[in-house]
């Protein structure tokens, strides 16, 4: 899917534009293999989803809760990113070997 980000203005509640980036997905579509499912949401839920887009930050509903999936993956990947890295540290390989030399540089005193 290919997405692109515009500037777009959103009238705020005095009626004043103010700028904000919008998700703009170029392609409508979600490709080949896509699954409908159905969930039951509670109203505060749905009322959050039907914020995201009024306020822009997804183009609809399903857009939202695509981005809340895409949201929940990176936490996922960080955390199993985080893990590889504290077991680097544990064993004193450096993470960033190229940033290694500037532990060594002339600090100026912080007092």
């Amino acid at each position: 899917m290919e997405v692109t980000r515009e500037l777009t203005r959103f009238p705020n509640p005095d009626g004043q534009c103010q700028g904000a980036y919008r998700v703009v997905d170029a392609t409508r579509t979600l490709g080949p293999m896509s699954t409908q499912i159905a969930i039951r949401l509670d109203d505060d839920e749905l009322n959050t989803l039907d914020v995201e887009v009024k306020e822009g930050r997804a183009t609809s509903r399903s857009d939202a809760v695509r981005r809340g999936i895409a949201n929940i993956r990176r936490g996922q990947r960080y955390s199993s990113e985080e893990a590889k890295l504290v077991e680097l540290a544990r064993l004193g390989v450096p993470v960033y070997p190229d940033l290694e030399a500037l532990r060594d540089l002339p600090h100026p005193r912080l007092d």
